[in-house]
């Protein structure tokens, strides 16, 4: 037996050792059983890509839009960071006044992106 195939073998088992469950669908990429783990997040132990598993095409527009809104929550917060030091270091009402309009309309898009998922989250929960 090969050296990786060793190694897969024995991530597998310690999955398993943890909690995991071995699910019966393959990593597309890898055609290595998925494992759900304890957390509920499904994950390929030879390349660690994490899945989401959907059992309808509503469900997977949602769990989509789930994580565009995520993504962009955390660009916010990335150019929230970045404006820190300018406005520490802005020497005029014009550079305060600009970035202070930037940080609001940064904090305005990372609240309603969480509006919209806690929305959607409560009509997903109302369908089960």
């Amino acid at each position: 037996m090969a050296k990786d195939e060793k190694e897969l073998l024995s991530k597998m088992a310690s999955l398993l050792k943890s909690g995991a469950t071995m699910l019966d669908m393959m990593c597309p990429t890898c055609k290595v059983p998925l494992f759900k783990l304890k957390s509920g997040e499904v994950v390929c132990p030879k390349c660690g890509q994490r899945f989401v598993i959907v059992s309808s095409d509503e469900e997977e527009s949602r769990v989509k839009a789930d994580m565009v809104l995520s993504s962009l929550e955390q660009a916010a917060v990335q150019k929230i960071n970045s404006l820190i030091m300018p406005l520490s270091t802005s020497e005029t009402f014009e550079e305060l006044t600009e970035i202070g309009r930037a940080l609001i309309t940064l904090l305005q898009v990372i609240q309603l992106s969480r509006q919209i998922r806690g929305a959607e989250k409560g009509v997903a929960e109302k369908g089960k």
